[in-house]
């Protein structure tokens, strides 16, 4: 049996996560921040945590979006991020990241600091950058939501053992009904299921969470013996041996006729015992540290892979669906089924919580419609899929389209679409991401305020592009309220708060770009944000 060998590049990191995450033991205060009326989810990666910042990423998700619970994602796989449309490669960038366009996340890395003492022979790995590794992103995340009353939890993602781990090790990987390898753990098999119930219990033990969400792969997306359907490992053969099903003998039977009675039905109960069986050992040991953690699945596994809903609804708490399908720009028809199917298999007491796209080809009018489908199925949360990729105008849009779905306590964004005010040297840039307007020159957008008389905060979204360092300037009535020159580089969109301004109904709003060398001076919105008490009109503008 090999020894798995760390490259070079990462046995300083691993040495020094071994040590710290040995020492990670601690008591922890538990918040059990209860699931909201309505929940609305949002992830968060640790990535964007160093580059945006989770104060400011927080502050985005709640008052654009009105999210009300966060996950970070303890264990990640590997992925393109922001993700891609295959016809479209390349063309989706993050949108306010000041840092980086684009990140290739790797292979099934940790980014909290695990107790290694829990663990057997498979352990957590570890990121190769150092600057990954230097931050429990877990915790800052726990605590920064958890100190402003959100909830807040963990996810284990799609692949939770570095497939360079496997390679290594052959004997932890599924087989097909042909003996080829594939690229994912068998839960059968002793260590790897040793390992999860760790992973889970570690999470729970160590960690404020309120929920942990999981997507794990688990056998194939086919119930097919001879088309992709898994797993015909030594470690499931002795399980299901030990069952009282002989996977040997029914290989050549299924090999030679794959619908073939009693061995295809076998195979098939076998795979909803051992994907049950998985659930409820991981679910049990969360629960045993912590009966209030909320153990959410994410439907990413399907019947087909042997999931059997109905069997696990002692487990399971919670079930966010993947139904984000239509980033790829056309409403599905599946979402109103998808949630009546989980709620036929799940009962009415499991809340429902389906993903709603907000990046690709996503518009305003999919998000809300998506919405409006949910909450009118019987939905208790929506899942914003997912903020790294999102332009502003679609995470308005979701908080916009709750409104609309007449879901209680959340209110519409009130404001200007600067492409629909009155422009005089401003075009409209409708490029791809995010619909906005530019100048070469010199640009004004103008509009009348037509809502209530009052004290506001104005909020514009707007873009601090390379290349040159132009302005922009907002005027109430005539008077200039701030003005900001856009020096910051940082080639992504940002938001201004220009506080405690008194606006009257009727007065007109003024937004004045200038544009330098090839920045354009872009802006997409203006938002006016009510007071609750009267503040001074002269206070001072902060940047975010």
């Amino acid at each position: 049996m090999k020894r798995f060998i760390f490259r070079r590049e990462r046995m300083l990191a691993f040495f020094v996560m071994l040590c710290i995450g040995t020492l990670n033991a601690q008591v922890v205060k538990r918040s059990n921040v209860p699931a909201p009326a309505f929940e609305v989810t949002g992830s968060i990666y640790p990535w964007e945590v160093h580059d945006e910042g989770i104060d400011l990423i927080l502050d985005n998700m709640t008052s654009i979006a009105g999210i009300n619970s966060v996950y970070m994602l303890a264990v990640m796989h590997q992925e393109h991020r922001p993700f891609n449309n295959d016809k479209l490669p390349g063309t989706f960038t993050f949108n306010h990241n000041p840092i980086r366009r684009e990140w290739d996340a790797e292979d099934s890395r940790a980014y909290f600091r695990p107790d290694m003492s829990l663990y057997g022979r498979i352990k957590p790995m570890f990121s190769k950058y150092t600057w990954l590794n230097e931050t429990d992103w877990l915790k800052l995340v726990l605590d920064k939501a958890h100190a402003r009353g959100l909830r807040a939890g963990a996810e284990v993602s799609h692949t939770y053992i570095p497939v360079e781990y496997l390679n290594q090790h052959e004997e932890f990987k599924q087989r097909d009904i042909n003996n080829n390898p594939v690229e994912r753990p068998c839960t059968n098999h002793p260590d790897v299921r040793e390992y999860l119930v760790a992973l889970y219990g570690d999470l729970a033990k160590n960690y404020d969470v309120d929920y942990v969400q999981t997507c794990m792969l688990l056998f194939s997306r086919s119930d097919d013996p001879v088309k992709g359907g898994t797993c015909f490992c030594e470690s499931c053969k002795r399980k299901a041996k030990a069952m009282g099903f002989d996977l040997e003998a029914a290989i050549p039977v299924l090999k030679d006729n794959p619908y073939a009675q009693p061995q295809l039905d076998n195979w098939r109960n076998f795979r909803k015992a051992s994907t049950t069986e998985i659930y409820k050992l991981v679910t049990d040991k969360l629960h045993e540290v912590n009966p209030k953690i909320d153990f959410r699945l994410n439907d990413l596994n399907d019947r087909t892979s042997g999931l059997a809903l109905e069997e696990l609804k002692n487990n399971i708490n919670s079930v966010h669906l993947s139904t984000h399908t239509e980033q790829n720009g056309y409403q599905k028809s599946d979402r109103k089924s998808r949630i009546a199917t989980t709620k036929y298999f799940m009962g009415n007491d499991i809340p429902i919580i389906p993903g709603v796209p907000t990046r690709l080809l996503t518009t305003p009018e999919i998000v809300k419609s998506s919405i409006k489908i949910s909450v009118d199925g019987g939905a208790k949360g929506i899942g914003v899929k997912h903020y790294d990729g999102s332009p502003y105008s679609l995470l308005r849009a979701v908080r916009n389209g709750l409104s609309e779905a007449g879901v209680t306590g959340f209110t519409p964004i009130m404001g200007m679409e600067v492409e629909n005010m009155t422009l005089t040297g401003y075009t409209p840039d409708k490029f791809l991401i995010e619909p906005s307007v530019q100048t070469t020159s010199k640009g004004t957008a103008k509009s009348t305020f037509t809502n209530p008389s009052g004290v506001y905060d104005i909020v514009v979204s707007y873009a601090d592009e390379k290349g040159g360092q132009g302005s922009l300037a907002v005027s109430v009535a005539g008077k200039q309220k701030a003005s900001w020159k856009l020096t910051d580089d940082v080639d992504c969109w940002k938001r201004k708060t220009i506080p405690n301004v008194k606006i009257n109904t009727g007065d007109e709003i003024e937004l004045v770009g200038m544009a330098n060398g090839s920045e354009t001076a872009r802006v997409d919105f203006i938002e006016f944000i009510a007071q609750p008490v009267a503040g001074k009109s002269k206070a001072s503008a902060k940047a975010h």
